[in-house]
């Protein structure tokens, strides 16, 4: 069953528990994509999506390829007609780092 949390400072937080799973998927999702790209500059919010993994202010894009690769984890991201996710998948026990790492991405991104 999926749990809706909203916490103090409006972000909603979707959780779900999967007994005898081990793996954690983390996921950062903004309601906007490609269909709110301005007509004259098409393509924005997918390319928005790859600058955002070139770097942050304290990791290099390869310093964040090979943190998650030392994880086992898994990177990534979407655009979408009226969204783009970023999102990380990792055993449980890496939560923390994969965390750090994804927020990380999501709200200190080095876009020149």
């Amino acid at each position: 069953m999926v749990k809706s949390t909203v916490l103090d400072n409006g972000v909603r937080v979707l959780s779900a528990k999967m007994p005898g799973v081990r793996s954690v998927s983390l996921g950062v999702w903004v309601g906007v994509g490609s269909r709110h790209d301005p007509p004259d500059n098409a393509g924005v919010a997918h390319f928005t999506e790859h600058m955002l993994f070139k770097g942050t202010k304290k990791r290099s894009a390869l310093q964040i390829a090979k943190e998650i690769d030392a994880l086992g984890g898994v990177l990534n991201a979407q655009t979408a007609k009226e969204y783009t996710v970023y999102y990380t998948r990792v055993l449980d026990e890496h939560l923390d780092k994969a965390a750090d790492i994804l927020f990380d991405l999501f709200l200190n991104s080095q876009i020149d």
